[in-house]
């Protein structure tokens, strides 16, 4: 992991207002429509519980489900818990081996998709998949590893010209003209525990704590940021810039969450 403070640029999201809108407005014509042509007879008072039984158009807007547009099918399978990571680690069925280390796996929370890299994709919308995401990016997010590898940068970094920079220089280390670089720490790291720095709808940022083994012999404990946007319909990693996927510095001792394979 790379120290590195440049400027962030961030995507845009485009969420579902605009469906959702234009649902509402042909319920409410139909609705209107109706009342003014039917018969006198039939345009009694309304009584209160007519007048809160919605439309079918209406009930289709309201439904938390009609415009989430995933990613992946397998995500519409994950859960639509809400509850806050902040003070509370989320379960973990297994931690599988992918990219450098090992990462976490749950049938609740993602990834559900899995790439020919072995790259996990397809997270909750919600704080434990943000979470999960976090995790599985940071030790299994290469693109300079293989051309599979390549093709994860669409799926799981934010598009920019952050993305577009770091997806050059992953070609010039596969061509060889450049030396890959943080391999050899990542798989020695153990994830102990997890910060989170703030998380919306949109984004999510997290403090991922690990152990690593210094050259003396001894054990330190860094601390690797990790920024997320949710984008197309899947968390993906927002990069620290176009040389580096996150950055790392020493732990300060701030207080974290216990989480990891061994917890």
């Amino acid at each position: 992991m790379d120290n590195n403070n440049e400027t962030r640029t961030r995507p845009r999201w485009f969420g579902p207002a605009l469906i959702a809108l234009v649902l509402l407005l042909v319920a409410v014509a139909g609705w209107t429509i109706r009342n003014l042509t039917a018969p006198d007879e039939v345009q009694a008072p309304t009584t209160p519980a007519a007048t809160t039984a919605p439309t079918q158009g209406e009930a289709e807007a309201a439904a938390p489900a009609s415009g989430e547009d995933f990613a992946w099918d397998c995500q519409a399978q994950l859960s639509t818990e809400t509850s806050s990571v902040a003070d509370e680690a989320p379960e973990v069925q297994d931690w599988v081996a992918a990219g450098y280390n090992v990462v976490p796996s749950s049938e609740e929370f993602g990834g559900c998709e899995r790439r020919d890299s072995g790259l996990r994709v397809g997270y909750a919308h919600s704080e434990a998949g943000s979470l999960m995401a976090a995790a599985t990016y940071a030790m299994a997010l290469d693109p300079s590893v293989s051309e599979d590898a390549a093709k994860d940068s669409e799926v799981a970094i934010a598009e920019g010209p952050n993305r577009d920079r770091l997806e050059e220089k992953a070609q010039r280390i596969r061509d060889g003209l450049e030396e890959a670089k943080g391999g050899l720490a990542a798989s020695s790291a153990t994830l102990i525990g997890y910060s989170q720095d703030h998380h919306t709808d949109e984004a999510a940022s997290y403090q991922l704590i690990y152990d690593l083994p210094s050259e003396n012999g001894l054990t330190q404990t860094i601390a690797g940021q990790v920024d997320l946007v949710w984008e197309d319909g899947d968390w993906k990693l927002d990069p620290a810039s176009g040389t580096s996927m996150i950055t790392g510095d020493q732990h300060q001792g701030q207080p974290y969450v216990e989480w990891g394979p061994k917890s």
